[in-house]
């Protein structure tokens, strides 16, 4: 169900990892299942929790991924999703399609607002349906999730030895601050650059990344390992169209790979592209 995903080579000097992978069809194409399923399984084992929320944006997969593994542990899941006035948007007829597939309850937040106001409203609104429930944080932000992510860089050692650029698109933050304790564990110092995928603070973005990795960049008890946020201009929801030699997000990774093959003359190589699928 969730499986280690290789590195596939591009060509002489770039490498890809393969996270898209991680979670095998009919599953979703979505990296951070490797801590959303050890997170629903033990809010169910050690505290009865039987119905799970999450409040989606128009273009992520998590719903999905939800929707997906709360069918398989006989869990349910509940969907929010922001209606527009003007009717679907961006991924949202692929995404009622799956919630729908995977039985989740689906219920649309009407006159939505920013993103963490939309999460309380759902969280109310669930909270009153459902006592035995539970509303999952915006962007699955779980240590499970690093850790997990931490262990994948662990198991290619042998494969990263010599790699000496990982890119990687950076939302929340969280498969970067794997990626960043993963290789502090095994003594690796690549350059990190993690490509922000819509407008943020790049040194608040950095501070937060080295927080969730438990380490701090330089000194006594820090890392070597370099790490730069780039701001690459575009919206969440801005969709990238380059093309790529492997499925890659458009909303996601796509924005990353592209400042990569932009840069790619002007990082170390070989590098490596961290394709977390969304």
């Amino acid at each position: 169900m969730i499986i280690s995903t290789p590195i596939q080579k591009i060509n002489k000097n770039i490498f890809v990892k393969r996270e898209d992978l991680a979670c095998l069809p009919p599953g979703p194409p979505f990296a951070k299942v490797r801590g959303l399923y050890p997170v629903l399984q033990k809010a169910n084992k050690e505290e009865g929790i039987e119905i799970f929320g999450y409040m989606d944006t128009s273009v992520s997969d998590a719903g999905f991924g939800l929707s997906y593994f709360c069918q398989k542990m006989g869990l349910k899941a509940v969907i929010f999703y922001p209606e527009y006035k003007d009717g679907p948007r961006d991924n949202q007829l692929f995404q009622f399609k799956k919630w729908k597939e995977f039985g989740a309850e689906i219920i649309p937040l009407h006159k939505p607002n920013r993103l963490m106001i939309n999460w309380y409203r759902a969280r109310k609104i669930l909270t009153g349906m459902y006592s035995n429930s539970r509303m999952l944080p915006q962007g699955l932000p779980f240590s499970e999730t690093i850790d997990n992510v931490a262990n994948e860089i662990v198991n290619d050692r042998d494969s990263l030895c010599d790699i000496q650029t990982i890119v990687v698109s950076s939302g929340s933050g969280v498969m970067t601050a794997g990626i960043i304790k993963g290789l502090h564990s095994i003594g690796l110092t690549p350059d990190i650059y993690g490509i922000l995928i819509s407008p943020k603070s790049t040194s608040v973005m950095k501070r937060k990344i080295l927080r969730m990795s438990g380490l701090k960049e330089g000194g006594l008890f820090g890392s070597n390992i370099k790490l730069t946020i780039v701001d690459s201009n575009y919206g969440y929801t801005d969709k990238e169209t380059i093309r790529t030699p492997f499925p890659c997000n458009p909303y996601y990774d796509k924005k990353a790979w592209k400042w990569m093959m932009d840069n790619k003359n002007n990082i170390k190589l070989p590098a490596l592209f961290w394709n977390i699928g969304s």
